[in-house]
């Protein structure tokens, strides 16, 4: 399990002392790199599967499961099969079925 700087709705969560809180982040990670373009890092420009430029546009879900499955794979996640479906309201749902090895 992975420990990071504790975010909700993207921004810092902040104790009554005023310290940043520390929480696991696996799963903040895994949702960083699914929506993570390149050269959104400095360190890792690479790193990042793009998937909010996902929506309107085609729907090759195949390469884009197969994208999720490789950087985070790379990043340390065990993942089995990644899925990726639209709802009926058109938004996407991404299941990336990982786990920290």
């Amino acid at each position: 399990m992975r420990f990071d700087f504790q975010l909700l709705n993207n921004d810092l969560v902040i104790n009554r002392q005023g310290d940043f809180v520390i929480a696991p982040s696996d799963e903040q990670h895994i949702e960083d790199t699914i929506n993570a373009g390149p050269d959104w890092w400095k360190q890792y420009p690479a790193d990042g599967c793009n998937a909010t430029t996902w929506l309107g546009g085609p729907q090759d879900t195949q390469a884009k499961a197969k994208l999720i499955q490789i950087q985070l794979t790379s990043d340390g996640y065990q993942v089995s099969n990644p899925t990726i479906t639209t709802d009926p309201d058109g938004s996407l749902i991404i299941n990336p079925n990982a786990t920290i090895n």
